[in-house]
């Protein structure tokens, strides 16, 4: 399976690349579990890492189980 590289033309790719910069905290709905809360450090074309408050590694999501990404700030 053959990963195509983020575009950043893409409005979706910007608003996140936006919410890195602001450091806003999200909430990201993930099929079959409870939604995750905390701040985007990264996106790459398959992962999003999630940083949670009071942990010491982020967490990694997998951009296709992900249903809603939604801001909290």
């Amino acid at each position: 399976m053959e990963t195509s590289p983020l575009d950043p033309s893409l409005p979706g790719v910007r608003l996140l690349q936006s919410w890195i910069r602001e450091q806003l905290p999200l909430s990201i709905a993930v099929v079959g579990q409870e939604p995750i809360e905390g701040r985007l450090i990264w996106q790459d074309p398959e992962f999003l890492a999630i940083e949670r408050a009071g942990a010491s590694r982020p967490v990694l999501i997998n951009r296709r189980q992900i249903s809603v990404i939604r801001s909290l700030g």
